[in-house]
């Protein structure tokens, strides 16, 4: 069983041993999570050169050689001969280094699982190794659900936080309570119709205005109809 986490890699050194046919798709997702990726790769990966001239990759064009995982802490391997990842693994283990091997379990300390983005949100999904397909297929279907209506929720949302905090300074349950109210209002509806000043609006009184509890009924007992 694997246990899921999400990695904060801006500013982190990545190795990526690269050369497979996924190697262009998986570092440029490394470089805008913000990391700072190593690629060693002797091929070539024409959507990549625009990252190496901004200067956000670095690009040994060479082989993988014994002492590449030197300094990192994390690597990726996708070479074109499979059995780099061998050579890649040992010298992981030995280092202490967390491993990736696309599609080579055997070799992973960690597996990658198929992931929908939209703006900050993000959601993964993984079948642990069993049938990555499936897990795509999973994921095509929760994209069609959660459209781009959700990042532009998610950057409204996140522009309450200081003010949720102020309403509530002390008050972990009270702030929890409103951040409650405010998602489970109409305002995600409001900003998939493009009316964002109405969508903030309806989060506003949300969070000010927690709603009353009911007034009891008059017991009808012994009254005159």
């Amino acid at each position: 069983m694997y246990y899921p986490v999400m990695l904060d890699l801006r500013g982190r050194r990545v190795l990526f041993v690269g050369g497979g046919w996924e190697t262009e798709a998986k570092v440029r997702g490394l470089v805008e999570a913000g990391a700072r990726v190593t690629l060693i790769s002797p091929f070539e990966h024409p959507q990549l050169e625009c990252w190496l001239a901004e200067g956000a990759l670095t690009w040994l064009r060479r082989g993988f050689l014994p002492g590449d995982l030197e300094g990192f802490a994390l690597v990726f391997s996708h070479p074109a001969n499979r059995w780099v990842n061998q050579m890649v693994a040992r010298e992981a283990r030995e280092r202490g280094v967390w491993l990736n091997a696309v599609d080579d379990p055997a070799h992973c300390d960690f597996i990658l699982p198929a992931v929908h983005r939209q703006g900050e949100l993000v959601i993964a999904v993984s079948t642990g190794g069993a049938a990555p397909a499936l897990g795509v297929r999973i994921k095509q279907r929760l994209a069609r659900e959660y459209g781009p209506e959700y990042a532009r929720y998610l950057e409204l949302l996140r522009s309450f936080r200081p003010l949720v905090l102020r309403a509530y300074p002390h008050d972990f349950a009270a702030r929890k309570a409103a951040w409650y109210r405010m998602v489970d209002s109409p305002a995600l509806e409001l900003v998939a119709l493009g009316e964002a000043e109405a969508a903030r609006e309806v989060l506003r009184a949300a969070l000010y205005h927690p709603p009353q509890p009911q007034e009891e009924s008059p017991s009808v007992e012994g009254a005159t109809l």
